[in-house]
This record gives structure tokens, C-alpha cells and sequence, in this order.
């Protein structure tokens, strides 16, 4: 009480005592008044408009009693702004005793100053800081830690900078903390900061006395104890729907319906194909659980979430009059499942690889069930496993592939017409006797391939495979032949036709085949064994033709034609001589043209002398000394074809009709019946006219034959194919 009364009379006898004009510090007069427990602060009564944050200084030190100075250790000028600003407040202004320091620090706050105190008790000192950056440090280290249950005392003291710890009972100190800097802004150029203690499920916070309260008050009421909100349970049974395939459904359908928080990652749900569960806001799992013994589902989950699930599986244990299924059978109709199967297989390995590059591209985008498709062959069908949404897409696809080609009638003629010509003429001598005892005796022979014989002094005899004319004189003593004359003309002509037709289907292979074998022997010696082997020679002719229709019913052909012919007998245990020629090309031709494919013309001579030298170079008598041989071979090969493109089948019957007709004329009308019995041949019916031929006033009967009107060659209009929509119609 007493230093209340020496306070209070020190400021009445400062307001009431002359002032020197020279004391900087002097206050002017009416500046402030003591009205009891109150001060009263007009500063209207200062003539100069003002009164010095200096001389505030002094009046808050006579008033509280308090010691004050000034802080110039990084700049000199503190005391002169102190000297040079203004106080200004408008209007009088009335404080509590007890409170005036505080107001103290909120008008030196505004006028950019600090109060720091150093010191506790009687040796307090408050240092008057200018609030800058460059003071931070002496702000911060001279600021004294408060007690979390006396922080209250701070919240009207804006001048000074405080430490304190707010204890946490419930929540987190990080994500508070977090969530505090960003709302209130901490860590701005007032110097306050939050800082979580999470050893200590604490939080620091620092700053000036009116944030670090409110922020201090603001803890209190985040932290508050969350209601427990107990799970509720419920035991579904199911009518329709089958509790294993529904608890997955509802499994997914639940995670959409609650509300998951951001930090609650580990709660996120967990499925199998009998249980699946997850977590809610409220931090209660929810779990769906399928019990098979009576087609029910076992459910705990938030009572707020529990009539959402209760909901969905009234909706989805419902009566299907059109049960789906991912099973589906895909039986063809004109394509072979072994020839689409694999590619089928590629393309749809192929289409997933491409979807499933585009989701990991994306971070949301969600899983997607592959497609199955198994070859059945027995049935010519395709077993799909897909989704209702792949299988349509799928459907159509294969409704755009399994579609009847055209077929292509491929008639075609081959005509090979080959002429070989050869001729020979040659002579030998012979003379050789086997001398005897000690006498010698010369030979002579000449040899150009007429005569045969294994040694000298043995009977060299004419070959006998010889052609054409052989003569000559036998020598009686040693079976020799003296001379031999050997004259050989051969000719052999062949001329082959073919003229084979076949159907096939568009962008298929057709094969014809015709060919001839011949049979050889021949001999393998075997440790002195001898075995004798027939062997066979083939020749003929083969034909690969692929045909492809074009948008505009064009015709690209791809043509291997391979041809061989025999050019004569085997000899010996040699198989007999044989000729081949082989075309292979691709072309492209409207429907029904005809191509023709030839130039592979032949034409080898061959010419051969042998003889004694100048004797056979004589002319005219030069033959008599040796042997000459000339062969000719010419071969010319001609090939036509001519496809013709049936887009129905009515075309085909028409023409297996004409087909059938030129077999009767061939082998019979009773041999074709055999085949078909009910065929009959239909002649084009004679219109019979009545007419005067020979004019003499009588009516003649003249018959008019219409079977030179052939019917006509079928043909296409072309065009491009119109686009296939793709529901496959």
C-alpha cells in the first residue's frame, strides 16, 4: 500500500511542479492525471501536438516504478528517435493503475520498440529495443520461458517476446503444429514460431505475449478428446446373390462410401475373395465377411456408414431374369479356329500390354480384368473369359473377321510342246593278233565310241545298245572287227496339255498337283553281295496359286508353277533323263482376264567330232576317219489363267452344272449318275416357228436352235467395300 501512495504523490507533484524548459525528459503539464486506481492520459493538452516516446518512457518509469534504458549497442540513434517521434493518441484515455505498463508496450510496439528485460527481481531492468531484424537475437535470448498456466498474464503485453510448452493429451504434435503455422501464420517478421515436441507430445511456442496466449488458447481447444463412437454389427442373409461374390463387390463400393482421411493410409482396405474391409473417418474398420453355411454376410461398421451398406445389398441381392457372366462361347462360322487363334492371342497380348502402359501412366486409373480366349477345335468355337464391356468389344471384332470370303474360280491351261532331234555317224578300224612265241607282231585300232572291248588282243564287238544302222567285216581267227560303221537318227516330239481348274477361297493357297513316276533298278555291292532296288523317277506338273480381292475387285495372284517331263527311258541303273522349268510370279487382274505367262522357250544344239587327226579333216572322205554327232532339243511352254471371283453360291451351282454336263459327254451319263443321280442334261428348249420356206403357199415348221447362246461369264460391278460398323453389321 505504501509504495502505491508514494507513486501516487510523486505523480501529483510531478504534474503539479514547475517545469524547466531545458529538461528534455520534462512532462508537460495536464498530460496525465491520478484519478484513484486509474490514470488518465490526454494528450490534447500538449502544445506542441505530441508528446516524445522518451518522455512516455519516463512517465511509464514514475508511474510503475520500473527502470528503463536504452539499448544503442548496434545503433547510436535509438535516443534520438526516441527524442524525435511523436506519441499521438487522440481523445483522453483512461487505465487502470495495475494495467498501465501494458499499454505501455502496445504504444511502444506501434512506434516500432520492444521492451526486453534482463535481470529478475530487484535487478529488472527493461531495455528499450528497437524492433528490427538485427535486434532478433537479443529479442529471443533475453526472452524469458512462462509457464503454461500463467501465459494469460502476457496476452496484453505485445512488447514482450516469451518461450512457452503446451502439453498435448490427444492430439498429434506434428500435424498440429503444421496446421497452427499455416493458420495463424507463424514464423512471419514478428519472430513467433511453433515447433512440435513429439517426445514429449508437446508443442513450443514463441513469440510475443498476445500470439503466443491466443495461440496457446487455440491448443487448448484443438486438443480435445474425440468421441468414441462404438462399431455396430449386423448378419445380412442373402436370397438371390452369392455372400462370396458380394462381400468382394461390397468391398469396393464401401471404400467410395466413407470419408478416409489423408493420414489414414494404413487403414485403406484390405479384399480377398471372402472378407474385405476398411477403415472410416471415425477410425472404425469396416469388414464384410461372407458366411457360406447360410449364404450370409457378417458386417461391422460405423452406425453412421451401416445404413449406406445395409442399402446397397438390398439393391444387389435382387433377382437376375438375364444372368451375366464372363464366360462366353464364340462358335465360327466360315474361319478355323486353329487359323485364328493364335492371332487372336498376339492381338489381344498386344492391346493389354498398350492398356496396361497407358494406366501406369496414370496414377488413378483403375485395374482392368484381361481377356482369356481358349481354342476349342472339336466345335470350331472360341472360349472367352472377359468382361461384359471386353466381350462386346471382342464380339464385334470377331462378328468383322467371321465373315464368308468370296471364292475365286481359278481355270487354268498349260500347253508344253517340245521337239528333240539328234543324229550320229562314225567308223573304227581294228587290227590286233596275239603273237606267238618270241614274235612280235604291230596293231592298230581306232576308237570314237562304236565298238566295245576290255583290253588289246581281246574281240572288240559292236555295242550292243547300238542305234540305227551298224555294219562292217569280222575278222574270223580272233572275233575282231576290222572296221565298224555306225550310222543313228533319233527324233522324239512331245506335246502336253493341261488344263486343270480349282476353287479357293479368298487369300487361301490352292495346290494342283499331276504327276508320273517310272520305275528303275538299281544294284548296291555289299562285301561281294550284290542286291538289286527299284527306284522311282517323277516328273509332272505342280501348281500353287494364292489369290487376294481387293477393295475394287481386283485379283492379286501369287503363281508357283513348277513343270518336269521325262526325255526318255532309264539306262541301266540310271534314271531316265528329266526336264524342269518353274514359274513364280505375282500379278494383279481385273475379274475374269485371262493371263498369259510364256517366253520360256528352248532351243540347245549340240554338235561333236571325233576322228584321226588330218585324215578326218579330209573333204568328202574325212567321215571315213572318225565320228560326227548333232542333237537338237527345242522346248516352248505356255501357260493360262483365268480366275474368276463367285460371291455366292448360286454362281458356284451354275457352274459345277456345266462341270458336270462335260463329264457326261466324257464318260457317260450313266457313269456321272453314280454320283449325282438326280442329274439330268438340259439342252436350251427349240422355238418353233411357222414359216413358208421354200414359198410355195404352204406353211413350213422351221426350227430356230438357241443353244449358241452360251450363258454369260459371270462379272462384278467392283467398287470399295462400304465401312463395317462396329457392332458388326
Amino acid at each position: 500500500m505504501l509504495p502505491t501512495i508514494l507513486l501516487s504523490l510523486a505523480s501529483l507533484l510531478l504534474a503539479v511542479a514547475p517545469q524547466n524548459p531545458q529538461d528534455d525528459l520534462a512532462v508537460p503539464e495536464g498530460v496525465i492525471q491520478d484519478e484513484g486506481d486509474y490514470y488518465t492520459l490526454d494528450l490534447s493538452e500538449v502544445d506542441d501536438g505530441g508528446l516524445t516516446l522518451r518522455q512516455f518512457v519516463k512517465i511509464c518509469q514514475i508511474n510503475t516504478g520500473l527502470n528503463f534504458t536504452l539499448d544503442e549497442s548496434n545503433s547510436s540513434t535509438v535516443r534520438q528517435k526516441l527524442d524525435n517521434r511523436k506519441l499521438l493518441l487522440y481523445g483522453t484515455k483512461r487505465i487502470h493503475k495495475d494495467d498501465f505498463y501494458s499499454f505501455f508496450q502496445i504504444m511502444m510496439k506501434i512506434n516500432g520498440f520492444v521492451c526486453v528485460q534482463q535481470g529478475s527481481g530487484d535487478l529488472a531492468v527493461i531495455v528499450i529495443v528497437e524492433n528490427i531484424g538485427g535486434n532478433n537475437t537479443t529479442i529471443k535470448a533475453n526472452a524469458p520461458f512462462v509457464n503454461e498456466e500463467d501465459i494469460h498474464l502476457f496476452a496484453d503485453k505485445p512488447g514482450t517476446y516469451i518461450y512457452t510448452v503446451v502439453s498435448l493429451d490427444y492430439a498429434n504434435a506434428q500435424e498440429l503444429g503444421t496446421s497452427l503455422r499455416t493458420t495463424l501464420g507463424a514464423g512471419s517478421g514478428d519472430n513467433s514460431a511453433f515447433m512440435a515436441l513429439g517426445g514429449e507430445q508437446a508443442i513450443l511456442i514463441q513469440g510475443y505475449g498476445p500470439f503466443v496466449a491466443a495461440a496457446a488458447r487455440m491448443v487448448a481447444v484443438l486438443d480435445s478428446k474425440p468421441d468414441i463412437v462404438q462399431p455396430e454389427f449386423k448378419k445380412v442373409r442373402l436370397f438371390e446373390a452369392s455372400a462370396e461374390e458380394l462381400a468382394e463387390i461390397l468391398g469396393e463400393l464401401v471404400t467410395s462410401l466413407q470419408a478416409v482421411p489423408q493420414n489414414a493410409t494404413s487403414n485403406r482396405s484390405s479384399r480377398n475373395s471372402r472378407s474385405t474391409s476398411s477403415a472410416s473417418a471415425s477410425g472404425i474398420e469396416t469388414t464384410v465377411t461372407a458366411y457360406s453355411q447360410d449364404n450370409s454376410l457378417l458386417i461391422t461398421a460405423d452406425p453412421e456408414l451401416m445404413p449406406s451398406i445395409l442399402d446397397l445389398i438390398a439393391q444387389l441381392d435382387t433377382t437376375v431374369e438375364d444372368p451375366q457372366s464372363n464366360y462366353h462361347l464364340y462358335a465360327l462360322q466360315y474361319l478355323a479356329v486353329d487359323a485364328l487363334n493364335e492371332a487372336l492371342e498376339n492381338f489381344i497380348d498386344r492391346a493389354e500390354q498398350e492398356e496396361e502402359q497407358a494406366r501406369s501412366n496414370t496414377s488413378n486409373a483403375p485395374q482392368r480384368q484381361g481377356i482369356v480366349v481358349e481354342a476349342h477345335a472339336a466345335t470350331n468355337s472360341l472360349l472367352v473369359m472377359a468382361t461384359k464391356s471386353k466381350w462386346l468389344e471382342l464380339k464385334a471384332l470377331l462378328d468383322t473377321l467371321d465373315r464368308r470370303q468370296p471364292q475365286v474360280l481359278i481355270e487354268t491351261a498349260l500347253i508344253e510342246v517340245s521337239s528333240d532331234f539328234s543324229k550320229e555317224i562314225g567308223i573304227e578300224y581294228a587290227k590286233v593278233e596275239t603273237p606267238t612265241g618270241n614274235t612280235q607282231k604291230g596293231f592298230v585300232f581306232t576308237s570314237v565310241g562304236i565298238s566295245v572291248g576290255d583290253t588289246i588282243g581281246e574281240a572288240r564287238l559292236p555295242s550292243p545298245t547300238a542305234a540305227g544302222l551298224t555294219f562292217g567285216i569280222f575278222d574270223g581267227e580272233d572275233l575282231g572287227i576290222p572296221f565298224i560303221l555306225q550310222a543313228a537318227q533319233a527324233r522324239n516330239d512331245s506335246n502336253i496339255l493341261s488344263v486343270p481348274s480349282i476353287l479357293v477361297a479368298n487369300n487361301q493357297t490352292a495346290t494342283i498337283e499331276s504327276s508320273d513316276q517310272i520305275p528303275y533298278q538299281t544294284s548296291n555291292a555289299v562285301q561281294g553281295a550284290v542286291s538289286a532296288d527299284v527306284q522311282y523317277a517323277t516328273a509332272g506338273i505342280t501348281l500353287n496359286i494364292s489369290p487376294s480381292i481387293s477393295a475394287e475387285k481386283y485379283l492379286r495372284l501369287n503363281i508357283s508353277l513348277d513343270v518336269s517331263a521325262f526325255r526318255g527311258e532309264s539306262s541301266g541303273s540310271l534314271p531316265p533323263p528329266t526336264v524342269s522349268r518353274k514359274i513364280t510370279t505375282t500379278v494383279t487382274l481385273p475379274d475374269g482376264a485371262t493371263l498369259w505367262l510364256g517366253g520360256i522357250i528352248r532351243n540347245d544344239t549340240t554338235e561333236s567330232d571325233k576322228g584321226i587327226p588330218y585324215l578326218s579333216d579330209i573333204p568328202l572322205i574325212g567321215w571315213l576317219f572318225g565320228s560326227n554327232s548333232k542333237t537338237e532339243i527345242k522346248t516352248t511352254l505356255f501357260f493360262f489363267c483365268t480366275p474368276r471371283i463367285l460371291e455366292d453360291f448360286e454362281e458356284l451351282g451354275d457352274i459345277s452344272e456345266k462341270g458336270k454336263a462335260r463329264a457326261a459327254d466324257t464318260i457317260g451319263l450313266d457313269r456321272l449318275r453314280m454320283i449325282d443321280p438326280t442329274f439330268d442334261l438340259e439342252y436350251p428348249a427349240d422355238i418353233i416357228l411357222p414359216q413358208d420356206e421354200d414359198h410355195d403357199g404352204e406353211t413350213d415348221t422351221a426350227h430356230l436352235n438357241l443353244s449358241s447362246f452360251a450363258s454369260p461369264s459371270y462379272s462384278t460391278s467392283g467398287g470399295v467395300t462400304d465401312n463395317i460398323s462396329s457392332d458388326g453389321e
